[in-house]
């Protein structure tokens, strides 16, 4: 008879990042969709720009309305990409795949109705080694 063994740790961690991979990819590829159609468009924009006086924008909403231009746009991935906002400074966070799109996120985020300054010094350009393994699923952070 043969000893039954169980698998490596590795293994069920690959296969356990595999399994819940696939589902958020697929929820994040629908809700940026979803989003795309629904809310994103220059009208929008111009619309937000008309705003009363009267009406606050908040740090809040500044973080709303730049995640979300970031989620739906296609040059730069917005689910890559953290945002946060103290006293209408808006800092961008996460990892990037080329300085052309730190530039783009950037510009995103100071086209929005509010917003004083942009800090983007925590968003990263990915290196080639780091796009290979979240390639392969061994990243470890």
């Amino acid at each position: 008879m043969r000893k039954r063994t169980s698998p490596k740790p590795s293994t069920l961690r690959k296969s356990w990042l595999l399994g819940a991979s696939v589902p958020a990819v697929m929820l994040a590829s629908g809700i940026a969709l979803s989003q795309a159609q629904a809310s994103y468009d220059k009208k929008d924009d111009e619309r937000s720009e008309s705003r009363s006086a009267g009406e606050a924008v908040t740090d809040g909403w500044i973080t709303t309305k730049v995640k979300s231009k970031l989620v739906v746009d296609q040059e730069v991935s917005g689910f890559d990409i953290s945002v946060e906002t103290r006293d209408k400074v808006v800092y961008l966070s996460g990892e990037v795949e080329n300085q052309s799109q730190v530039s783009h996120a950037v510009e995103i985020a100071e086209e929005t109705e509010g917003v004083k300054r942009v800090d983007a010094t925590s968003l990263r350009v990915a290196t080639a080694i780091d796009q290979m393994r979240d390639a392969v699923g061994m990243r470890d952070d």
